[in-house]
């Protein structure tokens, strides 16, 4: 069988056998029964919380986004991998990263750079990561020479730019499961971020480093990096605006889903209460730092604890009161995916199967790279035997390989 064509248990299954472990001793491992193993591993059990995906992968020393099937570089149709075409043109940008700029002519105009910067934070925010990492190159290598071009304040200007950039390409590659070059992308913003002069731009991209910790499976070490990020806001509340409960928000909105890996369901809670009342300060309508921080993303962060506390009944029961509509077509597609894996839990395959259309209708590239939504596709498909209704259309959708 294709890698592409398995679910994640079935991945799971691979490499145990090549590790030569047996299934119960890695479901000893894990506290888990050998029964609940042998669900998994068939396909008809999914695997549908990072916690327990994140265990499963330091027991057979896999890479995380190995064991989801990361990247999924041939689904959908040939405009959803546009993005997946741009990779090697990003890559050959990002290991450049500090050396000399090989641009001539005269440094960009600061306001067309400022421009272009907004429009990939708005493809970005809206899923388009075909358009966005198609363009993403050839932004970053102009914002490149234009801040070994210029100096002082515009030099600064040019570096928090540069910034913004590299924060789109680590988010954007995280996603898409090329967690090297976010990897990469994070370490180049938080140094652009440090001769921006802007000490909140520098949290910012701790934030992004933190966000690709998480995907890389490196939870402790997320953990870490948030918990001294909030020490450095602390101190800046009493006089913050916006900008600063945006970051102090968002930051407890990310040790909210850490707690909830740790099944720490009190200390999820908490950041939670604390996200809330810098949401409740700021209100609706704003993106500081590129958090899209306020109370409907807030709302959303608390149904994907829900999820990956195991609750699909109370995710289920918080997501229908989840005001989303003012939301940029990412966060709205990814809260159809926290609806569609507490649906699937419950064992309500076709709704799930709904949910996903509807993602699907939203942000389409978001939903068709999503490793859980096209896992959540698999199993269905497993446990109902037949490609019929919901289950058909989103297999071809997503172009999924049953």
């Amino acid at each position: 069988m294709a890698e592409e064509e398995q679910t994640i248990g079935q991945r799971v299954r691979q490499f145990r056998l090549a590790r030569g472990i047996e299934r119960a001793d890695l479901a000893d491992r894990l506290g888990y029964s050998t029964a609940w193993l042998k669900s998994v591993e068939i396909g008809k059990r999914q695997l549908d919380r990072y916690s327990v995906i994140t265990q499963i992968a330091e027991a057979l020393q896999v890479e995380v986004s190995t064991l989801l099937g990361l990247p999924h570089a041939s689904a959908g149709n040939q405009d959803h991998q546009r993005a997946h075409i741009a990779i090697p043109h990003l890559r050959k940008v990002l290991l450049r990263g500090y050396l000399p700029s090989r641009a001539a002519g005269v440094p960009f105009s600061l306001d067309d750079l400022r421009e272009r910067v907004s429009t990939s934070q708005h493809q970005a925010r809206h899923g388009r990561y075909g358009d966005l990492l198609t363009d993403l190159p050839r932004l970053l290598i102009d914002i490149a020479y234009t801040v070994a071009a210029v100096e002082d304040t515009e030099r600064e200007r040019a570096c928090g730019m540069l910034a913004e950039g590299l924060h789109d390409a680590a988010m954007s590659t995280k996603k898409l499961g090329y967690i090297d070059l976010a990897t990469i992308a994070a370490s180049q913003a938080i140094r652009a971020a440090e001769s921006s002069g802007d000490p909140l731009l520098m949290t910012a991209t701790r934030w992004t480093q933190t966000e690709v910790y998480l995907a890389a499976g490196a939870v402790d070490e997320a953990h870490e990096l948030l918990g001294s990020s909030i020490d450095e806001l602390d101190p800046m509340l009493g006089q913050g605006g916006p900008d600063v409960w945006s970051l102090w928000g968002t930051m407890h909105l990310v040790e909210s889903t850490i707690q909830a890996q740790w099944q720490q369901r009190g200390e999820a809670a908490a950041h939670l209460v604390e996200a809330a009342g810098a949401a409740d300060r700021i209100g609706s309508g704003h993106n500081s730092y590129m958090t899209e921080f306020g109370p409907e993303n807030r709302a959303l962060i608390a149904v994907q604890v829900d999820v990956e506390m195991g609750c699909g009944p109370d995710a289920l029961e918080k997501a229908e009161g989840v005001p989303i509509n003012n939301l940029p077509r990412e966060r709205r597609a990814r809260h159809r995916i926290s609806r569609a894996l507490a649906f699937s839990r419950v064992g309500d395959d076709d709704q799930a199967m709904r949910e996903l259309l509807e993602g699907h209708q939203i942000a389409p590239e978001c939903v068709t790279n999503h490793p859980l939504a096209r896992d959540v596709v698999k199993t269905a498909a497993r446990r109902a035997m037949t490609l019929s209704g919901p289950i058909a259309m989103v297999v071809n959708r997503l172009g999924v390989s049953i």
